[in-house]
């Protein structure tokens, strides 16, 4: 399936793009940095990283944290966060809607997949 993936460049080094859009996603549904690294079959220095480097390009936090414990540590969309991960998904399917004609021409013209070769052993 045809997909419109959006990258904003505020400037030179402040974006938001489909993968952090994504991970802010999985926080929100596993409640979990953690976790949402995992889904995303990423460690989860980088995803801490990349949350960190995501929550300073605004003045607002998009997650707030609370450090381990028990259960560990948990993680959860701020109003904020949620508000963005919403417009970011809006934006991202008003891009598919006015560009589908475009696009299903550009599909009809798509070369087959090749089969890939198959092993023998």
């Amino acid at each position: 399936m045809t997909e419109i993936k959006l990258r904003i460049d505020f400037d030179d080094e402040r974006y938001i793009g489909h993968g952090r859009v994504q991970l802010l996603e999985l926080i929100g549904e596993h409640g979990s940095i953690a976790q949402a690294a995992k889904a995303m079959d990423m460690s989860y220095k980088r995803a801490w990283y990349l949350m960190d480097e995501f929550n300073s390009i605004f003045a607002d936090p998009l997650i707030e944290r609370q450090h381990g414990g028990r259960g560990g540590g948990a993680a959860k969309l701020t109003p904020f966060g949620a508000e963005l991960v919403r417009q970011y998904r809006e934006m991202e399917a008003k891009a598919l809607s006015v560009f589908a004609k475009p696009l299903a021409s550009m599909e009809k013209h798509l070369a087959r997949p090749q089969k890939s070769a198959r092993k023998t052993g």
